[in-house]
């Protein structure tokens, strides 16, 4: 039995679900990504994430799995107003290599390799975020003039999938579209912006759809997952007016699968933590990096995170305003 539970979880992280997408979907969007911003501002956010771990592609906890994971998501980005609130579409696309391998199974096992790799396009998404209190859409100069205030958001993503073939163990791509619901909020906890500190709060719920068309190897002919809950969490503090550092906590409850109804006793249960900084290279360009690790959970779970992020953006010296402007 323990043979033939090994080879289930072999051929669930090798393609059951999909894809290397989740997994960066499960690490957040990360520190300083949910503050008010001003409006009419234009920007790319890049990121590079390497993962090593036991939690298989959308977000399946598989103790007997390794799988390790290079991405680059990068995110396009427009902020408005909508009645004088703060409002932001963006669109994320997601690069990447990855490999899959199993660790500790029988000799036994009929497999022709317990290793597999994949690379193309992850799952990326299309999102929108208003400001549903305290986040007011205001000019460059007037948002650099007005004080540090609790603000929070709506924020809504319809997750794609990235590059998924049935007929392979393992895609980049999950195969199936999620969609995520969150009310992130940034909380001051002083108001001095030159030596800023934030307390960001982000509960998210992400529902999953069923995957009708499993990996081949799988003998399952659709697979459920049930919604994951996860509470991101980063406490930051600017050292000086360009440089800061972070902590991170981020717990996550839920996403158990199941193939053809039968239950794949794999909960997620885990906190996880980690440290960074950030440095505002240019007015223009900002920087940081950040490692994560997970604390503490349930069956063995295991990930470390390194996560490096660039950010641009530009804004028209028309749409700088003046600090009498009103965020309409």
């Amino acid at each position: 039995m323990r043979s033939v539970h090994a080879l289930r979880s072999l051929i669930l992280v090798l393609g059951l679900i999909g894809g290397a997408g989740r997994t960066v979907h499960a690490q957040g969007d990360g520190p300083r990504s949910f503050l008010l911003a001003p409006k009419s501002v234009w920007g790319i956010n890049a990121k590079w994430l390497n993962l090593d771990q036991n939690i298989a592609p959308g977000n399946i906890l598989v103790p007997g799995a390794d799988i390790a994971v290079d991405v680059f998501p990068t995110t396009f980005f427009h902020t408005f107003s909508i009645k004088g609130r703060f409002a932001q579409a963006y669109v994320m696309v997601n690069p990447g290599s990855g490999t899959a391998s199993a660790t500790g199974l029988p000799a036994e096992l009929p497999l022709p390799t317990t290793s597999l790799s994949a690379s193309g396009l992850s799952d990326g998404f299309v999102a929108f975020k208003l400001g549903l209190m305290g986040a007011p859409a205001l000019s460059a100069v007037a948002f650099a003039q007005s004080p540090m205030r609790f603000s929070l958001f709506g924020d809504v993503r319809y997750w794609y999938t990235g590059t998924y073939v049935s007929d392979k163990l393992f895609n980049l791509g999950t195969g199936r579209p999620t969609l995520q619901l969150s009310t992130p909020m940034a909380i001051p906890l002083n108001k001095n912006r030159a030596r800023a500190t934030w307390l960001e709060v982000v509960p998210t719920l992400q529902i999953y759809a069923k995957n009708n068309d499993p990996s081949r190897g799988s003998g399952a002919q659709e697979v459920t997952q049930a919604p994951l809950f996860v509470l991101e969490n980063h406490l930051s503090r600017n050292l000086t007016p360009k440089l800061w550092v972070v902590g991170n906590l981020r717990f996550q409850q839920g996403g158990r699968t199941s193939a053809d109804g039968v239950d794949d006793d794999n909960n997620l249960s885990i906190l996880g933590g980690g440290l960074g900084g950030g440095y505002q290279i240019l007015p223009f360009l900002a920087m940081s990096a950040d490692y994560g690790t997970i604390l503490t959970g349930d069956n063995g779970a295991r990930s470390d995170l390194l996560r490096v992020t660039a950010t641009l953006v530009y804004i028209s010296k028309k749409k700088l305003g003046s600090a009498a402007q009103p965020g309409s």
